[in-house]
């Protein structure tokens, strides 16, 4: 982290230097006093900005104050993007959108960074978490950062288009075309032995293997119809008191049978004190089920993923831990929805823990990763009844 000599304020990436009211207020009268240059920006489909050296809005277009639902730009003059749409990292430093260690990895702001350093069009892929009431939203956009020299000074032209609907196509695909269609094919095989053999007892086995492999290929397209509910804001949820332990240990018998788990070890700690909790057990149960998947796919064969429940004032903590750390540009993006470790077109299993712990559970999801502890993975639950 570097401070800035000017300011005084901290930063991890990008200048936190920013222009005074009355340069803003300036130079967007200067800007919207050309009518062609304006008509042109109305032009573009998706939001357009038009932004500073210091990064700040001095003009947006009619998509942009009808996404954000302004009265008019002149309500977020002098903000800068992630400060305007909500970006849950745009207030973690003093000097803003730009300047936390998780902008480093933000393709909206590296892309206007680029741009200012070749003089340039720049374009990357951005994903953007923001807050919308109690909710955390999503999006995926396609970002491209413009110079354009006005009246003497240069600004960026700053566009944004959402393609959160063709990332979700994507990962779809590839859920369905890998992860799903492995798991229709394991099943297919099965069935395929199992009418062949003559022995009862592999024929036993057989049916159980197939009976725990179609659960698991229901439990998968359950999975993503719940995600798209959730999204939606129209998942149900059903809450009810259930005993905080017994809810890992179903999650610990589910991933047990899963070939996940295969040659790995579950360790299980319950320092609970048989706490109650109100909870919907299926949202629940999809959540820890998910941190277990997630280390256990972390984890080589011979190793173990240590699993606890445990108490503090008012609330109760579910942990899942493994050796693996997760490398630190990584740990910025590991809830995002389309960021994944696995590759392109994964990384719904960190997003669904954190949309559904904090978007339904009334929970908080977190994580750490470093050399001593490895990965571990967390939600708090608030506490019903403690018996």
């Amino acid at each position: 982290m570097v401070a800035d000599s000017d300011t005084g304020n901290n930063t991890f990436f990008a200048s936190p230097n920013r222009s005074s009211a009355e340069e803003i207020e300036r130079d967007h009268s200067d800007f919207v006093s050309h009518k062609s240059f304006i008509d042109i920006l109305g032009a573009i489909s998706g939001i357009v900005l038009v932004l500073n050296e210091n990064r700040q809005i001095i003009y947006g277009n009619e998509d942009f104050v009808r996404a954000l639902g302004l009265g008019s730009v002149s309500e977020v003059l002098g903000k800068r993007p992630g400060e305007a749409l909500g970006c849950i990292h745009s207030g973690s430093m003093e000097a803003g959108c730009g300047t936390s260690e998780a902008c480093a990895v933000c393709g909206a702001v590296n892309s206007i960074v680029e741009s200012q350093n070749s003089s340039e069009k720049v374009i990357k892929e951005a994903r953007l978490t923001t807050q919308s009431g109690e909710f955390q939203v999503s999006w995926d956009m396609m970002v491209s950062a413009s110079p354009v020299s006005f009246d003497g000074k240069t600004f960026y032209v700053l566009s944004l288009n959402d393609i959160s609907h063709e990332k979700r196509r994507q990962s779809l695909e590839k859920i369905f075309f890998h992860d799903i269609l492995n798991t229709a094919g394991s099943l297919s095989g099965l069935i395929s032995i199992l009418k062949t053999t003559n022995d009862p007892q592999d024929a036993r086995k057989m049916m159980e293997m197939t009976d725990v492999t179609s659960k698991s290929l229901i439990e998968e397209i359950l999975h993503h119809k719940q995600i798209r509910s959730a999204e939606n804001g129209d998942l149900a949820v059903n809450f009810d008191l259930e005993k905080a332990v017994d809810m890992l240990k179903l999650a610990v018998e589910k991933i047990g049978h899963h070939q996940v788990a295969e040659g790995k070890t579950l360790g299980f700690v319950d320092n609970s004190g048989g706490v109650i909790i109100e909870t919907d057990r299926v949202l629940l149960q999809r959540v820890l089920v998910n941190m277990l998947k997630n280390a256990l796919e972390a984890t080589p064969a011979g190793k173990s993923v240590n699993t606890e429940v445990f108490t503090i004032p008012d609330k109760v903590i579910f942990t899942v831990q493994n050796g693996s750390v997760i490398p630190r540009d990584a740990q910025m993006q590991i809830f995002q929805r389309s960021f994944s470790t696995k590759g392109k077109g994964r990384g719904l299993g960190t997003y669904s823990i954190k949309l559904l712990t904090e978007n339904y559970l009334k929970g908080k999801a977190g994580f750490k990763s470093n050399e001593k502890e490895g990965t571990v993975f967390f939600i708090e639950l608030p506490v019903k009844i403690s018996v």
